[in-house]
C-alpha cells in the first residue's frame, strides 16, 4: 500500500510539474540592458562600438531601414551635426517571450514566441551646430536578441526637428 501511494504521488507531482506553463519574464538592468547601456555610453562620446548588433540585422528608425553600416554612419552624422549630445540610460528592461498568449498571440506577432526584446525609454537631447537649437526627442528603442547578438533594433521617435536641422546640415554641407 505504501508503495502505490508513493507511486500515485509521484505521478501526481510529476504530471503538475510538467503542464506547468512557461510564463514570459521581464528583468530590469540585466545584462543585455547593461550592453545597450554601454553601447549607447559610446555613441554619446563619439566612440560607438556596434560589436554586439549582427552584421545583418534588420535596423529601423521610424520607417526609415538602414544596415548595420548605415546605422554607424548615422552615429557620425550625428556629431558632425550636433554638440553636447545627450541620451541617458533611461528605462531599460529585458522581456523573454514564452507561454501560449504570446505563441496564440496571430499574425506576425505569434512569430516572436521565444524571443528575447531589450526596450528603451530615454530622451536624446543635442545643440544643433547649424542653427544652434536644442533639439529633445523623447524615443523608444526596441532590440531583439539572438544569443548575444541584436538582431533587431526599431527606433520610434518624433523626427520632425531633426530633419529640419539634417536638410539644413545638408544644404551647409553640398
Amino acid at each position: 500500500m505504501r508503495k502505490k501511494l508513493i507511486l500515485i504521488l509521484s505521478i501526481v507531482i510529476l504530471g503538475c510539474a510538467n503542464n506547468k506553463e512557461q510564463v514570459s519574464t521581464i528583468k530590469i538592468k540585466d545584462e543585455k540592458a547593461q550592453k545597450i547601456s554601454e553601447m549607447m555610453e559610446g555613441y554619446v562620446d563619439n566612440n560607438f562600438d556596434s560589436s554586439i548588433i549582427s552584421d545583418d540585422a534588420i535596423i529601423k528608425f521610424n520607417k526609415i531601414e538602414m544596415t548595420k553600416t548605415g546605422f554607424e554612419d548615422l552615429v557620425n552624422t550625428h556629431h558632425a551635426m550636433f554638440s553636447e549630445i545627450s541620451f541617458p540610460e533611461g528605462w531599460m528592461e529585458t522581456v523573454n517571450y514564452v507561454g501560449n498568449d504570446v505563441k496564440n498571440a496571430g499574425g506576425k506577432y505569434s512569430d516572436d514566441y521565444g524571443s528575447t526584446w531589450t526596450s528603451h525609454w530615454s530622451d536624446w537631447t543635442a545643440i544643433s551646430k547649424i542653427s544652434g537649437d536644442t533639439i529633445s526627442n523623447h524615443c523608444y528603442f526596441g532590440y531583439k536578441w539572438k544569443n548575444d547578438k541584436i538582431i533587431e533594433v526599431s527606433a520610434i521617435f518624433p523626427d520632425e526637428a531633426f530633419n529640419k536641422e539634417l536638410v539644413m546640415f545638408m544644404e551647409a554641407n553640398k
